[in-house]
């Protein structure tokens, strides 16, 4: 395309394409093209991104650029992202931050010492539209309340992201008075990505009373008695996700408590073993009494399995996360076993791999609910590096707390020691591994197939999905282990791949008036609607089905018949 053909373009156009350039980008490509590019460039209505990253190089060309932009076009700045390096510490050197950067909205400094943070942050103060600060620096000096105190005098400020990681995180202090009427700020966003203790988190909210966003880590074993710090209104807080270490559920309790807000979303996960927080009907009690407003909940518990060490096991009533309360608000528990982990989550409900129709009978919907509890493994075989702890081990803990129903399997796992699994699982019915290995080719001893027979007729999974099938015989051990199936699902490489496995699977139970399978789905790169046809016509040349349906669905084919 040449030159006149893109001045035909409207403005609007050029001023959308120039959104996804830097500045200096723009300044170098466009500036001296002609006299129309120079009044666009020019004009109030295109503002500058200024984007430096780690490695970025500064030659004499961009620097020449990045002057004129200074130069001539400073009020034309919306935003100013700089990695912090030997490569750019000239350019922070020759910002002189005052009110003719009047467009200047966004500052993010990832890398920065602290004395060049705190020789700018007072600076700031001249930005008449500096709504959005994000500031990572390291390495960082132990006490943080001078650059709080110079965050809190930038009185335009609605965002604030403040990343301060060293060594000895745990040293990290923030020294500051509680505020006064004149020291409170606009803040509404705060997240505070360093270690912070309960009193010092108090002490900065007391700064920013229009808060409705807070996200803090608790990483710190300093926290005073939570019960002696003063309370404080935060009636804009809606938003709340915090990670904490070493506060019991007693503490938490008091710690929400004490924020007097109306919370909409809490996301907690806690590193500490405190089994109280598995007890459904305590966090039931609390949440209606205390966070009714309360729409969405997303929280992690992790339990930690050392070796020679028993950890704390739950002796409540079981099944308790599928009560009523739950339910009707579609939190759902999750458990996945990473490493020497057992994490127990809640989240929001989300549609899984194996509920491919689109619409819920409410009535039917609460019962898939109700039996929605998911295990996943990431590991099946611990005792590689925990000598005196096995995967039983994870699994029976896990028990204690809830019925799993539901298993994904994220490694390779030999089918003997996936049939011991489902053994501690009896009441699993969607199936989803990662890649299935026989664990011996060829003939089965007499006290394995012995096995197989028990658990074929205690199974109860329905639904497969295998993500990398490498063998047909992977296919005939799953039907072994698994008769009762009616839904297969198979990751596919290409549509060839999907045919194969389809003419292969529709031969091997055309004659089997048994079979249980009415439906198969298969996952493919860049799916249409033409393969389907295709398969369509392959089905019916072979005679292997009459009465089936076939559809396309994002990246699946399903095909089903009665």
């Amino acid at each position: 395309m040449s030159i006149s053909s893109i001045e035909n373009l409207p403005n609007e156009t050029f001023y959308e394409i120039f959104d996804y350039f830097d500045a200096c980008e723009i300044y170098h490509s466009f500036s001296n093209l002609n006299y129309r590019f120079h009044q666009l460039i020019n004009s109030s209505l295109l503002l500058f991104k200024i984007r430096l990253g780690y490695y970025s190089r500064l030659n004499e060309i961009f620097m020449n650029n990045y002057k004129q932009i200074l130069l001539h076009n400073k009020n034309q700045i919306l935003s100013i992202h700089l990695w912090i390096s030997e490569n750019t510490n000239q350019i922070i050197s020759s910002f002189i931050f005052d009110s003719s950067f009047n467009c200047l909205e966004s500052l993010i400094f990832y890398l920065i010492e602290p004395d060049i943070l705190i020789s700018i942050l007072s600076k700031l103060t001249y930005l008449p539209r500096l709504f959005s600060l994000t500031i990572d620096t390291w390495p960082i000096q132990n006490d943080l309340g001078d650059i709080y105190r110079l965050i809190f005098n930038l009185q335009k400020l609605k965002y604030i992201k403040f990343k301060a990681m060293e060594s000895k995180d745990s040293d990290i202090t923030i020294s500051l008075p509680i505020a006064i009427n004149e020291q409170i700020c606009s803040i509404e966003y705060l997240i505070i990505d360093h270690p912070c203790a309960f009193d010092e988190l108090f002490t900065i909210i007391s700064y920013t009373p229009q808060l409705c966003h807070l996200k803090f880590l608790n990483l710190t074993d300093r926290n005073v008695n939570i019960r002696s710090i003063k309370p404080i209104i935060l009636s804009n807080l809606t938003y709340l996700s915090i990670y904490i270490y070493e506060i019991l559920f007693d503490e938490f309790e008091i710690f929400i408590n004490k924020l007097n807000s109306k919370l909409k979303i809490l996301s907690l996960t806690t590193i500490v073993e405190d089994i109280a927080y598995l007890d459904a009907n305590r966090w039931e009690k609390f949440i209606l009494t205390k966070l009714p407003q309360l729409e969405k909940f997303y929280f992690k518990y992790t339990t930690h399995f050392e070796e020679n060490m028993q950890p704390s096991i739950y002796f409540g009533k079981r099944d308790q996360f599928i009560s009523l309360f739950w339910i009707e608000r579609q939190w759902i528990l999750e458990i996945e076993i990473e490493f020497d982990n057992l994490i127990y989550s809640i989240r929001p409900y989300k549609k899984r791999w194996y509920e491919y129709s689109t619409q819920h009978n409410m009535i039917n919907f609460s019962n898939q609910l109700s039996k929605s509890i998911r295990l996943s493994l990431d590991e099946v075989c611990p005792e590689q590096w925990l000598k005196t702890i096995f995967i039983d081990d994870f699994i029976n803990h896990a028990l204690t707390v809830t019925q799993i129903y539901h298993l994904e399997i994220h490694t390779k796992i030999f089918s003997s020691k996936l049939m011991e699994i489902l053994h501690l699982l009896p009441e699993v019915n969607t199936l989803k591994i990662g890649s299935l290995r026989i664990s011996q080719p060829g003939c089965l001893s007499n006290e394995e197939i012995e096995f197989l027979c028990f658990l074929s007729n205690k199974n109860q999974i329905t639904k497969i999905c295998l993500e990398n099938l490498a063998e047909i015989e992977e296919l005939y051990m799953l039907a072994l282990i698994c008769p009762l199936i009616n839904h297969l699902q198979i990751e596919c490489v290409n549509y060839i791949h999907a045919e194969l496995l389809t003419e292969f699977i529709l031969t091997q139970i055309k004659d089997v008036s048994n079979s249980s399978l009415r439906l198969l789905c298969f996952s493919i790169p860049e799916a249409h609607d033409e393969m389907c046809e295709k398969l369509e016509k392959m089905i019916d040349i072979e005679n292997l089905r009459f009465d089936f349906m076939i559809k396309h669905v994002m990246d699946k084919i399903y095909l089903q018949w009665k």
